[in-house]
């Protein structure tokens, strides 16, 4: 581990000093520790850090506590320290967005502008994987975009703009613009070309036309209104339910039929890559994704939201998550809302766009996370206390979304034998 000796600031959320004087830093591929020439070490996480900036000989360090480290005078191994620092926080960062296990396609350098009310701008490293784009910034906080969830990708001059409801646009790639471009399309279209197979192996009674409508609605990654699909084929959904749902499990998904409202169900899968779930170990397999044996490898799941009532149209403030693929070993169940608005789903005219909107934000999450159950389900006192989760910790303290889906989680229930699951569901409709 290389050793960097300079002078340091601690700084508080005013921007006073509370320590300073000559240090001495290392770091390593996970940890960073500053070491006053008098005095205990500071050490923490590179994934708690939120931005680091570099100018005039100056590396100034952003915790998410709201303090800030800033290191002077390291010499001739400033350019050093300043590169691989910032080269092992973004691979850090990777690791905390939960997207080292991607297949990365290139890197690139250039600016980000995104739209939105997370809006930012600036320098940043890009990474494109096979099915995500990672936007690591400089001064701002790292961020995802699923390469599923893009409508348009265009090519303008010197910009390349992304289309998904808002739009993220890059620019300053220099040479490279061209081939980011056409990076993003052949990563999109390799995606879409395998999303269409999986479907068409799934359900191979399509027509051209209908396989086309269905990829467009079931989009790798998102759910879609079973509703929805049964517009496209009438047979779509019992064909979900006879080629998506394992046997072993088919008796759980019957159940939670019965406890659904009719209409209101949801479906979705993400193709598995070869490099993800090669971890034979038991804490492995529970934190990759779920894959079926036969290929395309892929997790299947559906959305229940529960009625209120046995039979009733009206939902109750709970929504069921079923992976229905062979590995799936819970049900999970969530809030649709917050308990002060859960009256609405009593509203027939509402109701509806209410749950839409809801199984939409979980499944939105669950995508960011690569579909992992750990970041949703450990309590907040096993993401704190367990090392080896500590970058789901992060990644729960990086993203509110993923804060807000831990606060609705009403827990799970385990595919241990009918009896004892339904027993777990009644307890979650209590608390629910």
């Amino acid at each position: 581990m290389p050793n960097f000796q300079g002078k340091f600031q601690y700084l508080d959320q005013s921007g006073a000093s509370s320590q300073d004087g000559a240090c001495r830093v290392q770091f390593d591929a996970e940890t960073f520790t500053l070491t006053p020439e008098s005095g205990p070490a500071l050490v923490f996480d590179l994934g708690d850090l939120d931005t680091i900036t570099a100018a005039d000989y100056e590396a100034r360090l952003a915790l998410y506590t709201g303090r800030t480290i800033v290191l002077q005078q390291l010499g001739k191994a400033y350019a050093t320290f300043v590169h691989d620092l910032t080269e092992a926080h973004r691979n850090r960062t990777v690791q905390c967005m939960l997207l080292e296990d991607m297949a990365e396609v290139a890197r690139f350098n250039g600016n980000f502008d995104l739209a939105g009310d997370n809006s930012a701008s600036g320098p940043a490293e890009i990474r494109l994987y096979k099915s995500n784009l990672a936007v690591l910034p400089v001064a701002s906080q790292s961020f995802q975009w699923r390469l599923a969830d893009i409508d348009e990708a265009k090519l303008d001059a010197y910009e390349v703009t992304l289309q998904a409801g808002g739009w993220l646009k890059f620019s300053h790639l220099a040479k490279r613009t061209e081939e980011f471009a056409a990076k993003i399309n052949e990563a999109r279209t390799a995606l879409q070309t395998q999303t269409s197979q999986a479907l068409h192996s799934l359900l191979p009674f399509l027509d051209p036309d209908q396989l086309q409508s269905c990829a467009a609605l079931l989009r790798e990654g998102r759910s879609a209104p079973l509703a929805k699909l049964a517009e496209i084929h009438q047979h779509i959904p019992a064909a979900l339910a006879a080629n998506a749902v394992d046997k072993a499990l088919k008796p759980y998904y019957d159940q939670l039929i019965t406890r659904a409202v009719a209409g209101m169900g949801y479906a979705g899968f993400k193709i598995i890559r070869p490099d993800q779930g090669q971890n034979t170990s038991a804490a492995g397999r529970d934190n990759d994704p779920d894959a079926d044996s036969a290929a395309p490898e892929t997790l299947y799941w559906f959305f229940f939201p529960i009625a209120a009532k046995p039979g009733s149209s009206s939902p109750a403030n709970v929504v069921a998550w079923e992976a229905s693929s062979r590995e799936g070993r819970a049900s999970y169940f969530f809030r649709l809302v917050a308990p002060a608005e859960a009256a609405s789903l009593a509203d027939p005219s509402r109701a509806p766009s209410i749950v839409d909107a809801a199984i939409r934000r979980l499944n939105r999450v669950l995508a960011m996370l690569n579909f992992r159950r750990r970041p949703i389900y450990l309590s907040d006192e096993e993401l704190a206390t367990d090392p080896h989760f500590h970058r789901y910790a992060i990644a729960a303290r990086r993203m509110p979304e993923v804060r807000e889906v831990r606060a609705s989680f009403l827990g799970r229930a385990l595919h241990a034998s009918p009896e004892a699951w339904q027993q777990q569901i009644d307890s979650f409709l209590e608390k629910a």
